[in-house]
């Protein structure tokens, strides 16, 4: 059985942002700053790992990364490492200099806000902490790390996705039964196939909280499980899919979705690098209550970014990024402080199949009212499919019906050629029109529950 594959994890220290690849999320929060020591030359006992860029929660270092909150590729910790460290040639724990507090009382400033101007850019130690001799090309050099000329890519590393056609109705029914009023996210499982396209065969959704405008994934203790039952059935996570309610004309995917599709696709390359791995966004037309679902990725310059902790949220315009301080963007030859979103996404072809590996018989998991029990795995052992699918008490949801049953019916859209992506609209008939995504949530919703793929 293959060994699950390693997050990366950044860590933000007076030297500016590490990336650490293949860490556990298991291992102790000492084994990351062992790795510390070896890659980067900072001893251990010069060491002091936070989850807060004050320092001011400080990790002990026998406890699990998980447990502190590392548990995913783009997770971020900081690191105070101590003035006398080698790698600090003179030691950027310099003198910090002292404010003027809120309350009048005099307070030393933090490391950020004593480099913010002294720093050879905010955020960073001065020069001469780095090392004592500099020429121009040195200077130049390290400049240049800080810079992104920001260019669209011209094509998609992913060729093309077959998504599974009674997964991608599963899962749009779901949010209709909510009347779009809230977003929802699952990974999708499937194969890379070796023209680089992505054949998907079922979607997972893990124990999430979510709002109209946000998601959050929680600690899902099935993790594990998952992987190792998707090993066993030759599949692997081939990308991820996500719902939101209806957006206004041109906003598509928001600060926090494009940079979580990068740490998506940064966790499946291990790195800045190409990947099939696939992102997937569904949403509805609020005029007929059709469902759109349609595949992106985001570009290798997006995922560069992203992974150096150059890009976040704007908070005045959730459909664009903001460029932190620290780096430059440039873009039409312009700086630019914040950046669509748009601007990274690249587009993919896409078409519905029928998965031969999987039927859904099973209730899915992690949703509102809707339990996995003994009793159903018995009916389902009993009971071939075919006699569930004419049970007036437990109706099948294995395939997608027709528009005469009143449940999704999955209709692919002509695509003239492969370079633009393609739209899958799912319908679904008498289904209330969206509300705006301010309407609270219900709490147990009415409609049927789709099946998890057993």
């Amino acid at each position: 059985m293959a060994a699950m594959e390693g997050i990366l994890v950044r860590v933000r220290s007076q030297l500016g942002m590490w990336r650490v690849s293949n860490v556990d999320p298991h291992d102790a929060c000492g084994v990351l700053m062992k790795r510390i020591d070896v890659e980067h030359n900072v001893p251990v006992h010069q060491q002091q790992l936070s989850t807060d860029p004050a320092g001011s929660n400080v990790i002990d270092p026998s406890m699990p990364l998980a447990k502190v909150g590392v548990s995913r590729s783009g997770d971020m910790l900081y690191l105070k490492i101590d003035s006398t460290a080698s790698a600090l040639v003179n030691g950027p724990e310099m003198p910090t200099g002292k404010k003027i507090a809120a309350d009048g009382s005099i307070v030393t400033m933090t490391f950020e806000e004593s480099t913010a101007d002294a720093g050879f850019r905010p955020g960073m130690p001065r020069l001469r902490d780095l090392k004592n001799n500099w020429t121009l090309t040195d200077f130049l050099e390290m400049d240049d790390k800080f810079v992104y000329k920001i260019k669209k890519q011209d094509e998609a590393m992913c060729t093309s996705v077959t998504m599974d056609h009674a997964s991608a109705g599963a899962f749009t029914q779901y949010l209709s039964s909510f009347g779009w009023r809230q977003q929802r996210v699952g990974y999708l499982y499937g194969t890379f196939e070796e023209d680089n396209s992505v054949l998907v065969h079922a979607v997972y959704e893990p124990p999430q909280e979510c709002t109209a405008e946000s998601f959050e994934l929680l600690e899902d203790p099935r993790a594990e499980q998952v992987e190792r039952l998707a090993d066993m059935l030759g599949m692997k996570r081939v990308g991820w899919i996500f719902a939101h309610p209806p957006r206004e004309e041109g906003f598509m995917f928001s600060a926090e979705e494009v940079m979580f599709a990068a740490m998506e696709q940064l966790e499946a390359a291990q790195g800045v690098d190409k990947t099939p791995f696939v992102t997937i966004r569904c949403t509805v037309d609020p005029e007929d209550g059709n469902a759109s679902v349609d595949p992106f990725q985001v570009s290798l310059q997006c995922m560069d970014m992203v992974a150096e902790g150059a890009l976040g949220a704007d908070p005045d315009n959730r459909s664009s990024v903001v460029v932190s301080p620290t780096f430059t963007a440039i873009k039409e030859g312009k700086r630019a402080e914040t950046i669509e979103s748009q601007f990274f996404l690249l587009t993919i072809a896409i078409k519905d199949h029928t998965s031969p590996i999987l039927r859904r018989h099973f209730p899915m998991a992690n949703r509102i009212g809707t339990m996995q029990t003994t009793d159903e795995l018995k009916d389902l052992l009993v009971r071939p499919p075919t006699q569930r699918q004419h049970s007036a008490t437990k109706p099948t949801k294995s395939t997608i019906p027709t528009k005469s049953t009143n449940l999704p019916t999955l209709i692919q859209q002509p695509t003239p050629t492969p370079q633009h992506s393609n739209t899958l609209t799912l319908q679904h008939p008498n289904t209330p029109t969206p509300q705006h995504p301010n309407t609270p949530t219900p709490q147990h919703p009415s409609t049927p529950t789709p099946q998890h793929p057993n």
